[in-house]
């Protein structure tokens, strides 16, 4: 039988592993460096547009959502959520309610209310399934992790890669591998730490410079010592 290391030290080891890969997914899936001062320059000009008595419906509510990204990107998860509301979604064409429900899912993935992120990043796909995709597909999996709903968030995962022949790439390894270690240490079951050392190395096979691969790579076999091997 496989010893296991002290809870308290997996339990270090993972916090500081989620914290590590949540910066690091955040920087591929999340908000990017922004121009602030362009953003509210931005902001300001449509402010005073929305103040035109001439818009259309339509148009009001295009500048609503553009205004709503615009904080999104400033990290403004409120506003934005206050923004978008304005927004008449009874007039709305499917496609820009889509983009509307995938701003606000960006918005509560923000606040870290993963459960309604997750319900407007769904709307989203039902009312356009081919835009964004990809991008709707990794917040909804990231949501579900952090929702501890980890056999939904691998078969979401799996779905979406092997729907259409997706290549795996970075996201796929990490995501996968990070979710199996966090199973690994919250069912106290060596075969999940197993499993999450598989994917990490297949996935340094495909990014050998990949740190977190090679930050759960370590984890992994920390936790499967003295052994050390599958």
């Amino acid at each position: 039988m496989k010893s296991i290391l002290p809870l308290t030290l997996i339990f270090t080891m993972v916090v500081a592993f989620e914290n590590c890969a949540s910066n690091q997914g955040n920087q591929r899936t999340g908000v990017s460096k922004v121009n602030t001062g362009s953003h509210l320059a931005q902001i300001e000009s449509i402010d005073a547009d929305l103040k035109s008595s001439t818009l259309s419906d339509e148009s009001r509510d295009k500048l609503i959502i553009r205004k709503g990204k615009l904080l999104l990107d400033l990290g403004k998860y409120d506003e934005t959520i206050s923004t978008l509301n304005q927004v008449n979604q009874a007039k709305s064409n499917p496609v820009q309610l889509s983009e509307w429900n995938l701003t606000m899912g960006k918005a509560y993935v923000g606040k870290n209310e993963y459960s309604k992120a997750i319900q407007f990043l769904n709307q989203s796909e039902k009312l356009d399934k081919n835009a964004n995709l990809m991008e709707r597909k990794k917040l909804v999996v990231q949501s579900l992790v952090a929702e501890r709903e980890y056999y939904p968030a691998l078969a979401t995962l799996t779905k979406t890669y092997t729907k259409g022949n997706q290549k795996k790439d970075e996201f796929y390894y990490e995501t996968a591998a990070k979710t199996y270690l966090k199973m690994g240490f919250e069912y106290k079951n060596t075969g999940f730490y197993q499993k999450g050392l598989q994917v990490a190395n297949l996935g340094l096979e495909e990014f050998p410079n990949n740190e977190t691969l090679k930050s759960i790579q370590k984890e992994c076999l920390e936790v499967l010592q003295p052994e050390g091997k599958l």
